[in-house]
């Protein structure tokens, strides 16, 4: 390959990584709102129950944010005239799948023992690796989200496990449900808020 060969295909690639940067940074946003939204239905919900009761409001959640997600690729594909399986829609779910599977069945696992806690923690943990798998050609917020998730899930799962002293009052206070609602809920709509506000304030400045 010649050094003007290098130079066009160097120059692909950057191109390639900003365009998936950027449709990262329009899609996450309004899907964080909804994530948010949906997270403190769920905490609501699951408030009190255990077990597959507790889950089940949480899978129901997510099943509805992938969904979204799915809507908004589709509108994007038409609005940008693109695939919906494209190279960069592969990239992503090479990165994020093994922090997901491994978190969403080491989760499972704990939910069945009746530890929610516990599976609260690991789910938690897993999302935040899962955006930081992807912080090669994902926008710098998302990767300080995905920051925000990892700090978080391990200081609570330090916490649920009693590595780090708490105290029982608070133990008792941040139960699974909650845990999940400040990370999942109040995360992703402090996330989104800022990822839409500044995305319009961009628009107008234009």
């Amino acid at each position: 390959m010649t050094t003007q060969e290098e130079a066009a295909e160097q120059l692909r690639m950057i191109r390639s990584v900003m365009e998936r940067a950027t449709i990262f940074r329009a899609l996450s946003g309004e899907t964080a709102l909804i994530g948010g939204a949906a997270a403190l239905a769920a905490a609501w919900r699951s408030e009190g129950r255990h077990s597959w009761a507790w889950a089940s409001w949480w899978l129901g959640g997510l099943v509805m944010v992938l969904a979204f997600n799915v809507f908004q690729l589709l509108r994007m594909r038409t609005a940008h005239q693109r695939p919906f399986w494209s190279s960069g829609l592969r990239v992503a779910l090479r990165g994020v799948l093994p922090s997901v599977i491994a978190g969403g069945f080491l989760g499972l696992l704990f939910v069945r023992s009746g530890d929610e806690r516990a599976a609260a923690c690991l789910w938690i943990l897993h999302y935040g690796l899962a955006l930081l798998a992807i912080r090669e050609f994902a926008p710098r917020s998302m990767v300080w989200l995905g920051w925000g998730f990892v700090l978080f899930g391990m200081v609570s799962l330090a916490s649920v496990s009693s590595v780090i002293h708490v105290p029982p009052a608070w133990i008792v206070m941040l139960n699974a449900s909650r845990l999940m609602a400040v990370a999942f809920g109040g995360f992703h709509l402090i996330y989104g808020a800022l990822i839409v506000t500044t995305g319009r304030r961009e628009e107008v400045s234009r």
